[in-house]
């Protein structure tokens, strides 16, 4: 019988990584959200509000997630310390801020509001944090040869742009405070984002394309070796023909209709997530 020699350097983290894999929840969203709708590939999108497949995250990710909600509490102490205030509760609900368009199918949830911002102290500005690795804030900092400044969120982040657009939108804001932290040496990036309402728009239609959509959207790349696809959670079905998974929403007869809701459209039937999920006999893919 061949005996087993646990290694504690490595066998502790990866018991670590494991617990926290097997703690994760569903990461099916009944919705499409904000933070989705800046992605480069609208097919991967689609994907994801259609439930094609199932995404999972390995250990140290979710490690990196929990580490990035974590210091959203130390980023909200340093601003108060300069005088600003901050509400990451909506005062009208006593919950996190919320938006949501196209009668609910497109939603998201804002890291909070502030005022007392410096040099624009009477106006209020959407808060949302991030944190970055060492070679993602470099570049965020680094020149820009169309402006000679940093690139700043616009050229190197586009998706986290996507996102406080809709965001303003959504909760009526004219200006958006970005607050990065550097993950490897605590190095702070802060911007001031301009609400630009012809980007919104484009944004929203984005998504409200993708939602309308009984079909997939064309492939970003013909390769599965292209970047963007490496580590695609559904390179499977987008590149290799891997089946949909099996649920109402990859069902060719599901309707998308308003306040958030999907209906059979074999017999009319509401369709509330938990039955979404599972499906039927009468399933036939999209």
């Amino acid at each position: 019988m061949a005996s087993f020699e646990f290694d504690p350097d490595k066998d502790i983290v990866n018991l670590i990584y494991e617990q926290g894999e097997k703690a994760q929840g569903d990461s099916r969203r009944p919705h499409l959200g904000c933070s989705a709708v800046g992605r480069d590939c609208s097919r991967e999108i689609w994907y994801n509000f259609r439930w094609a497949g199932e995404v999972r995250w390995s250990g140290r990710m979710l490690r990196l997630f929990d580490r990035g909600q974590r210091e959203e509490a130390v980023l909200v102490d340093a601003l108060k310390s300069i005088g600003c205030e901050v509400w990451e509760e909506d005062p009208r609900t006593g919950k996190q801020f919320k938006v949501k368009f196209e009668s609910g199918h497109i939603k998201g949830s804002a890291d909070g509001v502030c005022r007392g911002v410096p040099g624009d102290p009477n106006t209020p500005h959407l808060l949302e944090f991030k944190t970055h690795n060492n070679k993602s804030f470099k570049h965020m900092k680094s020149k820009s040869f169309k402006h000679m400044k940093s690139k700043g969120v616009a050229e190197s982040k586009p998706q986290h742009l996507v996102q406080m657009m809709l965001y303003m939108k959504g909760l009526n804001l004219t200006k958006a405070l970005y607050v990065a932290v550097n993950k490897n040496d605590d190095e702070i990036y802060i911007e001031v984002i301009d609400y630009n309402a012809v980007q919104a728009d484009e944004y929203l239609e984005k998504a409200k394309d993708i939602v309308s959509s009984d079909v997939e959207p064309a492939k970003i790349s013909q390769r599965p070796d292209w970047y963007q696809c490496t580590f695609c959670s559904f390179k499977g079905q987008c590149h290799f023909g891997l089946p949909l998974s099996m649920n109402c929403r990859t069902c060719v007869n599901v309707e998308v209709h308003d306040e958030g809701e999907w209906v059979c459209g074999l017999d009319g039937v509401k369709l509330p997530d938990s039955k979404q999920k599972k499906g039927c006999e009468r399933w036939k893919s999209i």
